[in-house]
């Protein structure tokens, strides 16, 4: 069960969606809050104002999560909300990692892009680094992330985990389930598989279309039974939960998903490996990363 969640703030507008959203799954999750503000060295006359703004912070997020639950009918008076602050001074993604290894921090939750000072927080700085060495599942909030998402009001609430046919890409598979669990509502979860699209020469594919037909019915059929495995394994969980198999480009593929079916949240593995074809999922995710700016990504690294 996740009990404690990591909030990086950093003073700019998008860390206030963060906290947004963060204060909302709090009180849906019964998730204590740690506040974590770093400055960097030439910011340290700052420190008593950045301190004082996160104290608030933590102050209110307290205060509105109580408020949430008690008009949700959620929790008892025995699971009421911490919140914890802090400010150090350092290099960001050290302070963020040693602070969630020394405070038995169970998800960290940062958005996509921000500012901390003159660094710009944004995938392949703070947030890369924090996904690439964390030894917890890490929540990343979008540049531009759905209120509907943030306040619980989608028409229907999916997860969309996306799968390669791997053991390392099944990584995710335990904190859908305990996510699921711990929402304690109903939640419907679709499982993708996707299959790169064969592209060749015209002339090329008339001559191998038959071949080619036989390429894709093989994997339409490998990945159908792999899925409903997995489905089966889910429901008899009393999980809610169906497949789709898709063609194409994974990263175009789920991207396109996405939009088209407003998932409140993506949970997938940073690698995998397909039994049917190859996909690197470290480069797919990090295009998923990029691109997406309406949802919410929930990461696990092989082996946590």
């Amino acid at each position: 069960m996740y009990k404690r969640m990591l909030v990086l703030l950093d003073g700019s507008r998008l860390s206030e969606t963060v906290f947004s959203y963060a204060r909302e799954l709090s009180a849906r999750l019964c998730l204590n809050l740690d506040l974590l503000h770093v400055c960097s060295p030439d910011e340290s006359e700052q420190l008593p104002m950045c301190q004082a703004y996160v104290e608030h912070m933590a102050e209110m997020l307290k205060a509105q999560s109580e408020k949430i639950q008690r008009e949700c009918g959620i929790g008892q008076a025995a699971s009421i909300i911490e919140a914890r602050s802090l400010v150090v001074i350092g290099y960001p993604p050290e302070e963020i990692l040693k602070y969630a290894e020394a405070n038995h921090i169970d998800l960290i939750m940062l958005s996509t892009h921000g500012r901390s000072g003159i660094r710009r927080w944004g995938l392949g700085s703070v947030a890369d680094k924090v996904i690439h060495e964390a030894r917890v599942p890490i929540w990343l909030v979008p540049a531009e992330l759905r209120e509907d998402i943030i306040y619980d009001r989608m028409p229907s609430r999916m997860i969309m985990v996306p799968l390669d046919g791997s053991k390392l890409a099944e990584n995710i598979l335990p904190h859908v389930e305990e996510l699921v669990k711990q929402r304690g509502v109903e939640v419907e979860v679709v499982l993708l598989n996707v299959g790169r699209e064969v592209t060749m020469p015209r002339d090329l594919w008339e001559a191998s279309r038959e071949f080619i037909g036989e390429d894709i019915s093989a994997f339409r059929l490998a990945s159908e039974v792999y899925l409903n495995g997995i489905v089966k394994q889910l429901r008899a969980k009393g999980i809610n939960a169906r497949a789709e198999q898709l063609i194409g480009d994974p990263a175009e593929e789920i991207i396109q998903y996405a939009a088209d079916n407003h998932p409140q949240l993506i949970a997938m593995s940073t690698h995998g490996r397909s039994g049917f074809r190859r996909v690197v999922f470290g480069g797919v995710t990090e295009n998923i990363l990029r691109r997406l700016k309406k949802t919410p990504v929930f990461l696990v690294r092989p082996g946590e």
